[in-house]
């Protein structure tokens, strides 16, 4: 994802797929398809902040 290169294996990978599919129809039930990309991706996401109280007392 960080080289942008993302699409193009993606692309890649469905190729394989449909000339396994196309080669060996009887061995697939459906048609695979390659993963969607995720619009949003991180190593450790953040969490929101929670609110806190402070006693002064």
């Amino acid at each position: 994802m960080h080289l942008g290169t993302a699409q193009t294996i993606r692309e890649y990978r469905q190729a394989s797929f449909d000339r396994a599919h196309a080669t060996h129809p009887e061995r697939f039930t459906r048609r695979p398809q390659a993963p969607k990309l995720p619009e949003k991706v991180w190593i450790n996401e953040t969490q929101p902040l929670k609110a806190q109280t402070v006693s002064l007392t």
